[in-house]
């Protein structure tokens, strides 16, 4: 059995269900930062973020390591009003910028939800 997770599915039930006003963008990369599939509500840099967040996984990842505990499978950043969301799924990064009122369970529920499995 195979368990694939389907970018335009998520990007599309997320802003469905999280809505526009609450979101500003959504940017799914692969493990190397490479931009698979975006939604971008205002004018950020993406491929930047991408990396940078690859990066910072990276390095947890050599943290983690280091001291001897599993891999981080998600970091959130708080920032005033705002939450950045990146979560590691199947070799895949997603990151979302909102606002700090959204229910985190509801997000990774919504993500779950978008593997397609065979």
């Amino acid at each position: 059995m195979t368990a694939i997770l389907n970018p335009d599915l998520v990007v599309d039930t997320l802003i469905k269900e999280l809505g526009q006003s609450g979101l500003y963008f959504i940017i799914i990369t692969s493990k190397n930062g490479a931009v698979i599939k975006s939604y971008i509500n205002q004018e950020f840099n993406k491929s930047s973020i991408g990396l940078n967040m690859s990066q910072l996984y990276e390095l947890a990842e050599e943290i983690a390591m280091e001291i001897g505990v599993h891999t981080p499978d998600f970091n959130v950043i708080h920032s005033d009003n705002f939450y950045i969301l990146s979560i590691k799924i199947l070799e895949k990064i997603i990151i979302l910028l909102t606002e700090d009122q959204v229910d985190f369970s509801s997000v990774f529920e919504i993500i779950n939800r978008c593997i397609i499995t065979n």
